[in-house]
């Protein structure tokens, strides 16, 4: 059998070149990581809608002729703080001073479209003076009305722009919007919030760093962890756990490579192919523990265990990547993007079980650490 006779060699090459398999195998780590800093991330969820949809379509259509519109929104609202001489008044020409302000500051933005907000209405009858005035343009002007809350308690700036899906040109955007909004003169009594896509997606773009980051560590040490338990040995589960790592670095560090970026359905693969890889390497140690029980030498037990727990694997690996490819067949771009990322880390989980786990094994036997 051809995939037999390519184990029976490789085994023999960890047996006399097992120095050799784990250098490669750092240099291919090396190259991997090198792509780790280029990992994008996704959080424009325009770009996750499937094609083929006429609905779809005609919007990117529509956004490509007349461009697409992102808007940041400021939020002045009233505050439950007692402080003396507080803002009881939404329409209180202070407020309209605040506005004014962060309306003339954010229209020089380069970045910033257009601006909308009461002072628009003000720019052309002038701020008021008093809150009578205030209350009396407030009755006179409709469209003054569209800035203010029904139960006036607080009114909005509307700020528009066409950043695209550039992460830092919205988090400039943000970063700036900020910025202007920290440095006006606030009056007693308000508080602002600032809303919209571009926040919503910087809030995001943090929560996918976040969220990767903190399931992959918790899963990596609770496997490390349960390793160490269930083979009753720190350095067994070490040897289990440490090719399984090298996988996780490879499938993300080839993300970075092939220009595949971190979104909402990849954001957990760190963790799921510590999880569903590690199987692998279990069943190699566990079968070398066996044969190494017999009294045979190293070579011989890689002769024994590659080819045997080698074809095992490979069907449960091909399978596994089989099932996970068929999500490429998915509408929904993200679930087709999560398929081929896990296929590729199942890939990584399998040689780094079968052609590195044995080169460490048979490394660390020979020191004596396996005694």
């Amino acid at each position: 059998m051809l995939l037999r006779g390519a184990l029976i060699r490789l085994a023999q090459a960890q047996a006399g070149r097992g120095y050799a398999i784990i250098a490669l195998a750092l240099i291919f780590t090396l190259a991997a990581s090198l792509g780790l800093p280029e990992i994008g991330l996704q959080t424009d969820l325009s770009k996750e809608l499937p094609s083929g949809i006429e609905s779809i379509e005609k919007m990117k259509e529509v956004g490509a002729e007349f461009g697409s519109c992102d808007s940041v929104i400021v939020i002045i609202k009233l505050s439950d703080s007692e402080i003396e001489g507080r803002v009881n008044d939404i329409r209180d020409p202070r407020v309209a001073r605040m506005i004014e302000q962060i309306h003339k500051n954010l229209a020089e933005e380069r970045e910033v479209s257009e601006v909308y907000s009461a002072y628009s209405v003000y720019e052309k009858t002038g701020l008021p003076q008093n809150l009578e005035v205030s209350r009396a343009l407030y009755s006179r002007i409709p469209e003054l009305r569209d800035f203010y809350s029904r139960d006036l308690t607080s009114t909005a700036i509307y700020i528009y722009s066409d950043i695209g899906a550039s992460e830092e040109r919205n988090r400039a955007l943000v970063d700036r919007v900020r910025e202007i909004v920290e440095s006006s003169e606030k009056p007693p009594g308000v508080e602002v919030l600032i809303t919209g896509t571009p926040p919503m997606r910087v809030a995001l773009f943090e929560l996918l760093i976040h969220d990767a980051a903190l399931t992959m560590s918790i899963a990596a040490l609770i496997i490390l962890i349960l390793l160490i338990l269930l083979q009753r040995s720190i350095i067994k589960g070490i040897i289990v756990f440490t090719p399984l790592l090298l996988s996780v670095v490879w499938t993300l560090g080839t993300m970075g490579w092939l220009d595949i970026p971190l979104s909402i359905g990849t954001v957990g693969i760190g963790a799921m192919i510590l999880g569903l890889g590690v199987e692998y390497g279990i069943f190699v140690i566990k079968r070398y523990e066996e044969e190494k029980l017999k009294g045979k030498s190293p070579e011989e037990i890689l002769r024994v265990v590659v080819p045997g727990v080698g074809l095992n694997i490979t069907g449960s690996a091909t399978t596994t990547i089989a099932g996970f490819l068929a999500l490429l067949l998915a509408t929904m771009p993200m679930v087709q993007k999560m398929g081929s990322t896990l296929a590729l880390g199942i890939f990584y989980s399998y040689i780094g079980a079968i052609v590195v786990n044995p080169a460490l094994i048979t490394i660390l036997d020979r020191r004596g650490y396996l005694d």
